[in-house]
């Protein structure tokens, strides 16, 4: 059928005789333009008005808009209307970010190709995430094929096409009795009362009972923490401190705070009543400064790790833990298994309450429950009562075809990533759909998904190409590991190298401890090996159990990062294990050197490194002598077994225990405390304050009087495993 004209006048006027209805019902309206660019563009533009906001290209001159690379500042914000421009490609993060900008009886413009033929247009915004030195025209196409087929099939979407006359807009009925109710103090739901009474009470209340708040997007949560932090500042109880991985995140915290009566705001957007302030803190100088506040408001809580959280608790015995539940901006899943557990453990008691009713749209809107199912926004895992741990698992690669194909089976695969990983985003979807070179793995019984994994190949560079990634002089898409390890290792033959990387690997927490983790792992790395690969490797947020794990695998320590990772807020370990004789030569070389750089390192960059994780990566080979030279050895006895000045032996001490704490049997026999006190003192030469608050010791004398007795269990750890015929001998450097 030939196109037929767009008439903007005919347009406006079908979606405001459709408007009223859903503006009634507080719902918002999905509208999807599909055809050619210039036939979109002019449909799109004849509806834009003051209250609207472009994301993506071709914006009309003065309209208000986004790229898609800043859709994520929109946050926060509303607006009436929002168009999404996905006619040249699709940023899922971008679109997850502004999905929830329309207020209710608003609406979304999504426009598209022709629904049909998008699958087969190659899409520039793969550009992103494709690996050197494949082009997004390399990719796949499952995502875009999955989202066409949705938006086809969804009833309660209204599709223009271009060359098709307008269909009728499908209804959206109004739902009186769940509408928002505004109270005389700001709230404008019975959850959002609650929480703000919630909050209030653990304010006012005794330390150490916590409040876990949890919401979807869109319910509230941010004004009612604005609301409390107010209602708590002019109640004269304290001050309040807010934190949160980025300041952007809390704005609408107190934006609703100084909306209060009797609130003024200061030049460095703080809010004050009285000689009472609500300010911001980051995470890491809350830890290091810890300044004094009534109550410690955390937002978006799932996104620190929890030993930045337990450290937190500590220091603040009122605290308010804050999260979205589902939704683009955090995981709350994987915050209340991971950390539920722990708080438990450490809280007299712990409050919890989930927000559930909408405040921007009411209840059942179409377009939040969309965007949810695109992107697995509400994916979660399969049920804990449906999982059978003790059935044999079918580990296997799967093709994206096999999971678009099957919807509940994506959802609880991408569920168990979202639970078990810090911001997995909508665009992690697209990659284990769409990018090269990438492989989903999964463990699967009865029909349900209870392990899964990510896998991405990497390295092979050119000679050229590895040898200005390992001056600094080059940086190229994907190949994370090798390129850390020939840029910040100092390695420049793991540039050429070519290896697999486990990018991502989860295990449903109903079926954890069944070995479930170790055989997917196994299985990766035997098709990696048969594939002809030199190395396996994986680059993470160091914490024990994971480095555990990961050892257990076979796979060794050869870099630790000098920053801490943005998502995780640990410093990130680079571990590896040989494929064939090329790999594993690479593997014991560098392995090697990093031992031998760590408690260099660990004097300067590595300074604030936790010191047990420290102690727990030194590891010496068998064929390193653990004993220092004469002179040195007496020094370090003596400082050991009487009362010689410690300074006095530092460079000694430094020496011996480079090696010694390396060493198996002081591994075995001496406690993880006591070596890293040893680290601290001697490795990382911190200072005597920051020992004795890190080790819960009073003063100097005390710290010493622990080094020593640490000192006498080294060297006893050492005479005993010669006793018995170990596999090391006492002898000079």
């Amino acid at each position: 059928m030939p196109a037929t004209p767009c008439h903007p006048a005919d347009l406006i006027a079908a979606v405001e005789a459709a408007m009223p209805a859903w503006r009634s019902a507080r719902h918002r309206l999905p509208i999807v333009i599909s055809g050619s660019s210039d036939w979109v563009l002019e449909c799109a533009r004849s509806l834009a008005d003051n209250d609207t906001l472009w994301i993506g290209p071709d914006a009309p001159a003065g309209q208000r808009s986004l790229t898609f690379g800043r859709a994520r500042e929109s946050l926060g914000g509303e607006c009436g209307q929002l168009v999404f421009n996905a006619l040249e490609g699709i940023d899922p993060d971008a679109l997850g970010a502004a999905a929830g900008l329309p207020r209710g009886g608003g609406r979304m413009l999504w426009l598209t190709p022709p629904l049909d033929d998008w699958p087969q247009r190659a899409d520039p915004e793969l550009a992103r995430i494709t690996p050197y030195p494949l082009s997004y025209r390399d990719a796949g196409n499952a995502f875009v094929q999955r989202m066409a087929e949705r938006l086809q099939a969804e009833p309660r979407i209204w599709r223009i096409a271009e060359g098709r006359p307008f269909p009728p807009p499908p209804r959206s009925l109004p739902d009186d009795s769940a509408s928002p109710l505004a109270d005389d103090e700001g709230c404008r739901t019975a959850d959002q009362c609650k929480a703000v009474d919630q909050i209030l009470a653990v304010a006012r209340g005794r330390p150490r009972r916590p409040l876990v708040l949890r919401s979807d997007r869109g319910r509230g949560k941010s004004s009612a923490l604005g609301l409390a932090a107010a209602r708590v500042l002019a109640a004269g109880l304290g001050d309040v401190l807010v934190t949160a991985p980025r300041r952007a995140a809390v704005e609408p915290l107190f934006e609703q705070a100084a909306r209060q009566t009797g609130i003024s705001t200061t030049n460095d957007g703080d809010v004050r009543c009285g000689d009472n302030r609500l300010r911001f803190v980051p995470p890491d100088v809350l830890i290091d400064q810890s300044p004094q506040a009534r109550l410690l408001l955390i937002d978006e809580a799932a996104a620190l790790p929890a030993g930045m959280l337990e450290s937190l608790f500590h220091r603040y015995p009122r605290v308010v833990f804050s999260t979205t539940e589902h939704g683009y901006e955090g995981t709350g899943r994987g915050f209340a298994i991971r950390f539920a557990a722990l708080l438990d453990r450490l809280a007299v008691s712990v409050r919890r309450l989930t927000l559930t009713t909408p405040i921007r749209w009411a209840p059942d809107d179409p377009l939040e429950a969309l965007v949810d199912r695109f992107l697995l926004l509400d994916a979660d895992p399969a049920p804990d009562e449906a999982i059978d741990a003790t059935t044999t698992a079918d580990i296997r690669p799967v093709p994206p075809a096999e999971l678009i194909a099957d919807e509940r089976r994506l959802a609880e695969l991408f569920g168990l990533l979202v639970t078990a990983h810090y911001r997995t985003t909508p665009r992690d979807l697209r990659q284990m759909l769409d990018v090269p070179a990438s492989t989903v793995w999964e463990g699967r019984s009865n029909g349900h998904v209870l392990a899964t994994a990510l896998t991405q190949d990497e390295g092979g560079l050119p000679p050229d190409l590895a040898e200005a990634v390992f001056a600094g002089e080059r940086r190229v898409r994907g190949h994370l590991l090798p390129q850390t390890m020939a840029t910040h290792a100092g390695e420049p033959r793991w540039a050429g190298l070519r290896g697999r990387r486990i990018q991502r690997i989860a295990v449903h927490p109903a079926a954890r401890r069944a070995g479930l983790g170790s055989r997917i792992v196994r299985g990766i790395t035997e098709r990696a090996a048969e594939d002809g690969l030199d190395f396996l490797g994986v680059s993470f947020g160091v914490e024990t159990d994971l480095l555990n794990f990961w050892l257990a695998q076979g796979l060794t320590p050869l870099h630790l990062g000098q920053h801490r990772d943005h998502s995780s807020g640990r410093q990130s370990l680079v571990m590896a294990r040989g494929l064939n004789a090329r790999g594993q030569l690479a593997i014991d070389h560098s392995a090697r050197r990093f031992q031998t750089r760590l408690p260099v390192l660990a004097a300067g960059p590595l300074r604030t490194t936790d010191p047990r994780l420290l102690a727990g990566l030194l590891d010496t080979p068998t064929d390193v002598p653990v004993a220092p030279p004469p002179a040195d050895w007496a020094q370090i006895e003596a400082c050991a077994l009487r009362r010689h000045p410690i300074d006095a032996a530092l460079p000694a001490l430094r020496t011996f225990l480079s090696v010694a704490l390396g060493s198996s049997e002081v591994r075995t026999r001496v406690d993880e405390q006591q070596r890293a006190l040893l680290v601290a003192r001697f490795l990382q030469l911190r200072e005597m304050l920051d020992l004795a608050a890190g080790f819960g010791l009073d003063g100097r004398p005390a710290i010493d009087r622990q080094c020593r007795r640490a000192l006498r269990d080294v060297l006893a750890a050492i005479e005993r495993g010669e006793g018995e015929g170990g596999d090391r001998r006492i002898r000079q450097y």
